[in-house]
């Protein structure tokens, strides 16, 4: 108060004046934003690729049960951000979009090794060993083993299998892959004594030695006898990387 019993007031200044209206506007923005963003963006069809023996519609109800929102940015913002695998053969998944509706996905599938007959499922493990489906259904290219010596087998534990008849098993299944084999059954005869089955030939391996040279050989012999029209046991027991021995019989 001054001398004349008046009142002093400050003015506001013009540069608190400016923030506040900035701010404001600021703020409006980011509230359009996010309107738009939920309202422009909403999800109303996804899109599956590279998914060979997971089905859309389970991808699908096994997101919707672990991390779905109806939102492109959403998914997109989370896919970033978070390893999303959903099912356990799925390596990884990439997520994009066609357009601010259309959900895209892009999966990656691990190999399956193999599957077993236990109590009339289809019992699939991974490369580590560990049971990880039990499954009404057998997947084409997936190689039943046979032969080996399982009393149980426990979901989400490992087969009671040596780490040699796994690693064989796993180091098969790559190699019919990579040849694009038509092998339907990978059969232990013992610890290790192994014989593949490919339509009417036995393809008889013998032990795990030189297991890739053998894998190799197999697309040419299977084509030479294939011409011949002859059914029967390729026998490879004897091969080396060294001494080309392969024999046939009916």
């Amino acid at each position: 108060m001054n001398e004349n019993g008046l009142t002093l007031v400050k003015k506001p200044k013009r540069k608190t004046i400016h923030k506040l209206i900035i701010g404001l506007v600021v703020a409006a923005v980011l509230g359009l934003g996010i309107y738009f963003g939920i309202t422009e963006c909403s999800v109303t069809n996804i899109e599956i690729r590279g998914n060979h023996t997971y089905s859309d519609a389970e991808i699908i109800r096994e997101m919707k049960k672990q991390d779905y929102v109806p939102n492109t940015l959403v998914m997109l913002a989370q896919n970033r951000i978070f390893k999303q695998t959903y099912l356990p053969f799925i390596e990884n998944v990439t997520m994009s979009f066609k357009n601010p509706h259309v959900l895209r996905i892009r999966v990656k599938e691990k190999l399956r090794p193999g599957v077993l007959e236990y109590m009339n499922k289809n019992v699939y493990f991974d490369s580590e060993g560990s049971v990880v489906e039990s499954r009404n259904q057998r997947f084409e290219g997936v190689p039943l083993v046979t032969g080996l010596n399982l009393k149980e087998m426990v979901l989400g534990k490992k087969l009671k299998v040596s780490q040699k008849q796994l690693n064989t098993i796993v180091s098969i299944t790559k190699k019919i892959a990579t040849y694009k084999l038509d092998i339907s059954e990978i059969r232990f005869d013992g610890e290790d004594d192994i014989t593949l089955i490919s339509g009417d030939y036995e393809i008889y391996l013998g032990d795990s030695d030189c297991l890739d040279g053998k894998m190799s050989k197999i697309p040419q012999l299977l084509e030479a006898v294939a011409k011949e029209g002859k059914k029967g046991v390729i026998d490879m027991h004897l091969y080396t990387d060294e001494k080309n021995i392969i024999t046939y019989r009916k």
